[in-house]
């Protein structure tokens, strides 16, 4: 018998990650975005790197690093969870 090497696809929706993705970056471009998390300048590598983990397409962010990205981003601070997550009233 021959195993099946498909990758199984994602049955639940990401919805909330994506929500959560948009929040953080904000209005904020991505060098200032960096800037603002780290407290430096970044290589355009690093900058990439930072931006490839805020994409909902590309990764979900632990909930660690999503609450050390809100003690950072004053933009942040006064949001809801309902507003963060994009949840409808």
């Amino acid at each position: 018998m021959k195993p099946d090497t498909q990758v199984p696809k994602k049955k639940e929706a990401n919805h909330h990650s994506k929500a959560a993705c948009k929040s953080i970056k904000g209005q904020l471009k991505g060098k200032e975005l960096f800037r603002l998390v780290y407290g430096r300048e970044g290589s355009d590598d690093e900058v990439q790197g930072l931006l490839n983990r805020l994409n909902h397409k590309r990764a979900n962010p632990g909930v660690d690093f999503v609450g050390e990205l809100v003690v950072k981003l004053p933009h942040l601070h006064d949001m809801t969870l309902a507003e963060f997550f994009g949840i409808e009233q």
